[in-house]
């Protein structure tokens, strides 16, 4: 089985930069180091941040998707076409589109679904569900574990990031998902969505997916308490591992799930993220055989460790990946007082955040810094998204002397000490970004520079994870550095939506009515190809808006120590099918 589970986690774009520890399970003190016979039967991933929530209603974190769909079930896979760009969906009797004869054995035995049935009018789906999947503590995993997901999905007091997957159900066009009507049950094994109008089905299937949980497990558990429930230390799945232990900042191990049915319990006994911050450090591991993978090494990095250890092989993929500079487009202070919306003193302007992407030197970073493996990026739509991806757009070059004019056509001029101001206020801000990241410190300072050169006062601050994520998530930063996974379904109103508590990832406070527009007619054809057009306009709307500046896409080079077995590198991630990888005896592999 070489599938990929369709989780929210994987579909969703996942902000890279960290993340916000909630809680932990109790574990020997001093856990984290693997040694004798125990290393044999455990895989170590090396992780720059701790998991946010083991909750896939709360979980918005790159660690947290990755362990929670190792653990919760999935209603349907996933496999994306690389000829393409596009998605396609597989129950256990049906495919959305024929299943290629290259795929590498893809198999849908992990899917919860046996098949689907979209109602001639687009309005409806049908899921018809296998009867042998149970969860954990024993109890049958039943379409009403779906229906009682959802309510907690679209409860605005938990907030889920997953909001808008709801967007389309009945009642949603009038403010309030109406659950009855729009989720039935008629039986254990039956499962309906109902939307208030005619919905693609590649994008009913995909907004349908969202994890289930056990409704009898969390059914006494009220809005108020959900977060910070006990409940979320001791996660009940059904999928090829469990959660074995939780330590704060150290480490999440895993164990393989002898129960699971999908498809079947994980080949690799044991695994265990351990959160190593620091990359210097991730990489030393790796070299030593302390750490079996490791995400994200720098390609000057290559050539010393396979010399270093030859039993490290590099593998890369891409490009869902992209950092970018994010420029608070309104006033966040205002807005988290008032819930009202005033635009950003520095950065409310497209002409002034044109001015400052212009200031940039962006080929200098990836010069600096990732070589051959990053490309300038116009959009967040990826180059890999061939059926959509706009190849006319022509980037915003690096002229600081544009800058300058655009900036003092804004008003923003030359004050006594130099620095910029306008009305008696300098453009002076601090840029954030999350400790850590090499890649990401090295983009701040040139950043920091090219501020300089055109009067503009740059400060950089480094967060830990949590405190940058969590600082995000509460819009209380005006400008940072960060990164994104893009979904591999475009579907964007979570970061660009104007409702901004429901567009929980939109931390710029971004508003173009023209974007939703847009975003609603596309996904409103039946076929993606047709949406074309409306993306090809979404993008340059984007593009002459800059509400971020958006970077380089990044060719994800990853270590992997040469006794696992049975990896599958894809652009789905890097885990794509970590429960069929096993391990060789560590003792073959002593360089």
């Amino acid at each position: 089985m070489k599938s990929n589970k369709l989780t929210a986690a994987a579909a969703l774009p996942l902000l890279l930069a960290a993340t916000l520890l909630f809680s932990a399970c109790s574990k020997p003190k001093g856990g984290g180091q693997i040694s004798g016979s125990a290393r044999d039967t455990t895989l170590v991933v090396a992780m720059l941040g701790d998991a946010d929530y083991l909750n896939p209603v709360l979980g918005a974190s790159v660690t947290s998707g990755n362990i929670t769909g190792l653990i919760y079930p999935s209603l349907l896979q996933s496999e994306f076409d690389t000829s393409t760009g596009l998605l396609n969906y597989l129950a256990l009797e049906k495919s959305l589109r024929p299943v290629k004869s290259d795929d590498g054995g893809r198999s849908p035995k992990g899917a919860l679904a046996r098949t689907w049935t979209m109602a001639p009018d687009h309005r409806s789906i049908t899921y018809i569900l296998r009867s042998d999947a149970r969860w954990d503590d024993g109890k049958p995993i039943v379409a009403g574990d779906f229906k009682f997901a959802y309510r907690l999905y679209g409860n605005p007091v938990i907030a889920s990031p997953r909001q808008q997957y709801l967007a389309e159900l009945l009642g949603a066009d009038k403010g309030s998902v109406d659950f009855d009507r729009a989720i039935e049950t008629p039986n254990d094994t039956t499962l309906v969505f109902r939307f208030f109008k005619p919905v693609p089905e590649h994008l009913a299937l995909f907004h349908t997916s969202l994890t289930p949980l056990p409704e009898h497990v969390w059914k006494g558990v009220g809005p108020e308490q959900f977060r910070e429930s006990k409940l979320n230390q001791r996660p009940v799945g059904s999928g090829p591992y469990r959660l074995f232990a939780w330590n704060r900042q150290q480490d999440v191990t895993l164990s393989s799930n002898p129960a699971c049915v999908l498809p079947k319990p994980g080949n690799i006994r044991r695994i265990m993220f351990r959160i190593v911050p620091d990359y210097t450090v991730r990489l030393t591991q790796l070299q030593t055989g302390g750490v079996d993978v490791v995400e994200n090494v720098k390609p000057e990095d290559f050539g010393a460790m396979q010399r270093a250890n030859p039993n490290v092989e590099l593998k890369t993929v891409g490009l869902r990946v992209f950092d970018y500079v994010g420029w608070s487009n309104i006033d966040h202070d205002w807005y988290n007082k008032t819930r009202k919306l005033r635009p950003h003193p520095l950065f409310g302007s497209p002409a002034v955040r044109q001015a400052l992407t212009h200031a940039i030197d962006r080929e200098a970073i990836i010069d600096g810094y990732l070589g051959t493996y990053g490309t300038i990026c116009n959009t967040d739509i990826s180059p890999s998204l061939k059926w959509a991806y706009d190849d006319t757009i022509k980037p915003l070059g690096f002229d600081p002397a544009l800058s300058v004019r655009l900036l003092e056509q804004e008003g923003w001029l030359p004050g006594p000490d130099g620095i910029r101001q306008k009305n008696g206020k300098k453009f002076s801000f601090t840029l954030y970004t999350n400790a850590g990241n090499d890649r990401r410190n090295y983009a701040c300072t040139v950043i920091q520079q090219n501020m300089k050169e055109i009067g503009i006062d740059c400060r950089i601050e480094m967060q830990e994870s949590n405190v940058f994520f969590e600082n995000l998530q509460s819009r209380k930063l005006d400008a940072w550095m960060a990164g994104w996974s893009i979904g591999l379904e475009i579907d964007p109103l979570d970061v660009w939506g104007s409702d901004l508590e429901k567009s929980r990832f939109n931390f710029t406070g971004y508003r173009n009515p023209r974007i939703e527009q847009l975003s609603e007619l596309a996904k409103a054809k039946m076929r993606s190809e047709d949406a074309r057009p409306y993306w090809v306009e979404y993008q340059q709307i984007l593009h002459r808006d800059q509400p971020v500046t958006f970077l380089y896409w990044i060719r994800e080079t990853h270590g992997f120590s040469k006794r696992i077995q049975g990896e599958t590198l894809n652009i789905s991630g890097t885990f794509y099918n970590l429960d069929d990888w096993s391990l060789k005896p560590s003792a073959n592999t002593v360089p």
